[in-house]
Formats: C-alpha cells, sequence, structure tokens
C-alpha cells in the first residue's frame, strides 16, 4: 500500500458535515501528529471540530473581493474558478462550460469533471460545481 513518506500536504474534499467529522475522528484516533485544518465557513468547520472532539486554536479569514472589482468575471464565473486554490481554472474556461451547460452541450457533471482535471492542488469540490452549474441551467 502506498503513502506519504516525505513532509508534504494532503488535501481531502467532502461534501457532507458527517463524513467530515467521522474522518477528523479517525485522524484524532490514529494520533499522527497531524495538523488538521478545515475550509469552510467558519461556524461550520467549528461545529465539525467539535463533534469530533477537537479545539480549534486558530482562524484564518477572507477579507473578500475589494478594490476595483467591476473588472473582475461575474459572481457566478467566480464561485466557479476560485474553487482551485492555486488558480488554475481560467475565468473565460468556466464561462464557456457554463454556457455549455445552459446550452444542453455539456452536463452539470460533466463540466465540472472538466473543471476538476485543471485543478493542480485537489480542493475543487465537484459536488459544489454541479450544484453551481445547475443553477447556471436556470
Amino acid at each position: 500500500m502506498g503513502g506519504v513518506s516525505n513532509p508534504s500536504t494532503v488535501a481531502a474534499v467532502f461534501d457532507n458535515p458527517d463524513t467530515v467529522v467521522a474522518f477528523i475522528k479517525e485522524l484524532k484516533e490514529a494520533d499522527l501528529g497531524l495538523s488538521i485544518n478545515i475550509s469552510a465557513a467558519l461556524d461550520k468547520a467549528q461545529e465539525c471540530g467539535r463533534r469530533a472532539g477537537l479545539e480549534r486554536h486558530s482562524v484564518e479569514y477572507s477579507l473578500g473581493f475589494f478594490g476595483q472589482t467591476d473588472r473582475m468575471a461575474e459572481r457566478q464565473t467566480l464561485e466557479l474558478a476560485t474553487m482551485c486554490g492555486h488558480g488554475m481554472l481560467s475565468s473565460n474556461f468556466v464561462r464557456k462550460l457554463v454556457e455549455w451547460v445552459k446550452q444542453g452541450r455539456r452536463s452539470p457533471q460533466e463540466a465540472s469533471a472538466t473543471l476538476a482535471r485543471f485543478c493542480s492542488c485537489g480542493v475543487f469540490n465537484p459536488t459544489r460545481a454541479c450544484r453551481l452549474f445547475e443553477e447556471a441551467k436556470k
């Protein structure tokens, strides 16, 4: 069985809070000496940690967007393009996929899988992307 043998970062993406809690409990029981970072809305992350028996020791806040926001992509595009932590999802490509979903040329699942291929960090959330593509169809 393979594993991580050098200092590294490992990411996992979840679409269900109960699964997150179970995973955190499993990591806690294994006592591997790992730092666990939960990227979510503060109240959701705190709830998962508490349910798993962990106490939060730090918080990072996103300040949102400010400045010349009129030069940025529209919100729908940003919600999809910024799911990659390294900015590898092109806004123009996201717009094209949204248009294809609206035209019925791609399903939300196909569009989500396509975007996920370009996320090099692995934190892209396909379930959330499908939901956003479904909303774009309306």
